[in-house]
């Protein structure tokens, strides 16, 4: 009876066991299937940051509604559409270092918006049946047949721009180079013997900022560290000589310039780079604008400008080439040194430029003898102030593979303004009459406006960074050459009054005016030439190589560097 019962038993242990793999297999291929289904999202994901942080951020637009069109296309073009119940998402941020476990800086994180939102995270889920084959959840209730992967994936490319802001040193002749050298050289305490072609060389010179670093003896990590550092003027200028010395850049006499900056003498001897480098990086990123470009001119003359923040400079004029005019004197007082700018572009969260380039904000005060008519002796005074542009990096448009990258600059031309005119007047010695010549009401302060002073868009395409810098980009106000223009329209309107002390001029002027009336419009008609030759000859040229050109402004990028995406989570 035993044998009896217990025939078969074997055969359902083979069908519990055979049941048993049946099941097994299901859950392998289940498996699989749903870890193939992940990695899958997983690839949608990083494909779709990929592709839109080379298309936004810092490379393209910040634009929340481009950039979710840019993730759903490279979603579809992987094979996923988001269903009901399902998310696609594409959201712009910053990559910041966070504490994890008692470690600081030591994880990143991902937080949308920011200052310098250059990172875009991409979040996707898909809904799929929790089992091809065995669908055990359908038994119970409320338990979903179905399982919500999710994937998430952050990337980033980043860009930065190097720039200045700035005019006259594009076109420099034998006539402008000896007024620059009596410019730099009274900036500068020195006496400067540049020809043309050194300034040329030097114009076309550029330095890292990482080389600069060196040439300085910094120990320093990060851009902002440089940036913030105090250093010596005479310092600072001979590291930026050796700096290009070192890379044996051509057409620079680096010997020749480092001899005549050797004997430096300026009223600020130390000054902060931050005064003349505007650096904008996140701190994700500490040295990323190390390794940007900056030109050795804009350098040295921004240096000099800061070394005399403040403080009055007499600068060495020539002799206006118009009958009857003596020596000319000019006083430079620096209200704020030029700024070359380094960094991201676009604007903060605050509205302002990331990356702003200006040319230096000044003050010229000029004094200068005139004859007039042969009994008129004047003395002019004019101060003029001029009120800088600027130029920001607006976009960068990043390129690739037989694809060039393109900036655009927002940029604004400078203004001036006339604030003072007077003239100081004698005729005949003094003693026969008293002219009283001043300005018409109103016309001084004079703003030279060239109309509105609204941003215009250039755009710079490079195709390598070995065309780096640019060829400059001018843009212009509406009506330019406003200096010199500005000048005679004030000389052509101006008032004159004319007292005899001795009753009647008479013979004693006859043969040089016959009246009043005829002196009085001879002084006008006279001094407009005059004042327009000094804004023409003398506050346009200096202007100009101090980086200032009323009504225009000239622009390079002087660097530009695109990495390559990185997925970062």
């Amino acid at each position: 009876m035993g044998r009896e019962r217990q025939r078969g038993a074997i055969g359902i242990m083979a069908a519990g066991t055979l049941l048993l793999a049946l099941v097994c297999l299901a859950l392998v291929i289940d498996t699989g299937r749903l870890y193939y289904e992940q990695r899958k999202l997983q690839r949608v994901a990083d494909m779709a940051a990929l592709e839109a942080a080379g298309q936004s951020g810092m490379c393209g637009t910040q634009d929340s509604t481009t950039i979710q069109g840019y993730v759903t296309a490279s979603a579809a073009k992987n094979g996923f559409v988001a269903a009901a119940g399902e998310e696609l998402t594409g959201v712009l941020g910053t990559i910041e270092l966070k504490d994890e476990d008692g470690l600081p800086l030591s994880r990143r994180g991902f937080s949308p918006g920011g200052n310098l939102a250059d990172s875009v995270k991409v979040r996707v889920t898909h809904n799929v049946p929790s089992s091809l084959i065995l669908n055990v959840a359908s038994v119970f209730k409320g338990v979903p047949v179905q399982t919500q992967l999710r994937a998430e994936a952050v990337a980033r490319r980043t860009a930065l721009g190097a720039l200045s802001a700035g005019s006259g040193l594009l076109d420099l002749d034998s006539g402008k180079s000896a007024l620059l050298n009596g410019l730099l050289g009274s900036l500068l305490g020195i006496t400067l013997n540049l020809d043309v072609a050194s300034y040329n060389g030097i114009a076309g010179a550029n330095l890292s900022l990482r080389d600069l670093a060196t040439q300085l003896d910094l120990s320093v990590g990060t851009v902002d560290e440089l940036v913030n550092t105090n250093v010596g003027v005479a310092q600072l200028l001979e590291a930026a000589v050796n700096a290009v010395s070192a890379s044996n850049t051509a057409g620079v006499d680096t010997a020749l310039l480092g001899n005549a900056l050797a004997a430096v003498k300026v009223p600020i001897t130390r000054i902060d780079l931050a005064s003349i480098l505007s650096v904008a990086t996140p701190s994700e990123l500490p040295d990323t604008a190390l390794d940007s470009q900056v030109n050795l001119l804009d350098l040295l003359m921004a240096t000099a400008m800061a070394a005399n923040k403040e403080a009055a400079v007499s600068i060495p004029t020539v002799v206006l080439s118009v009958p009857g005019v003596g020596g000319v004197g000019v006083s430079l007082y620096v209200i704020q040194p030029p700024q070359v700018a380094v960094g991201y572009p676009g604007k903060n969260a605050d509205g302002s430029w990331r990356t702003d380039a200006r040319p230096a904000q000044v003050r010229l005060s000029l004094e200068a003898t005139a004859n007039v008519l042969g009994i008129v002796s004047t003395e002019i005074n004019l101060s003029l102030r001029a009120i800088s542009g600027h130029a920001a990096l607006a976009s960068i448009q990043c390129g690739g593979v037989a694809h060039s990258s393109t900036a655009t600059i927002q940029a604004a031309a400078s203004l001036a303004t006339i604030e003072k005119l007077s003239f100081n007047t004698t005729v005949l010695g003094g003693g026969l009459a008293s002219v009283n010549i001043t300005p018409r009401p109103g016309s001084v302060p004079l703003m030279v406006d060239i109309g509105s002073n609204v941003d215009q868009s250039l755009n710079f395409d490079i195709p390598s960074r070995a065309s780096l810098p640019s060829a400059a980009q001018r843009i212009s106000a509406p009506v330019g050459g406003a200096l010199a223009n500005g000048l005679g329209d004030i000389g052509r309107n101006l008032q004159v009054e004319i007292k005899l002390l001795g009753g009647v001029l008479g013979g004693l002027i006859n043969g040089v005016v016959n009246s009043v009336a005829d002196l009085t419009s001879g002084l006008t008609a006279a001094l407009a030439p005059i004042l327009s030759a000094l804004g023409a000859q003398v506050l346009d040229p200096l202007l100009s190589l101090l980086g200032i050109q009323v009504g225009n402004l000239d622009v390079r990028l002087i660097d530009l560097q695109t990495q390559t995406n990185e997925l970062l989570i």
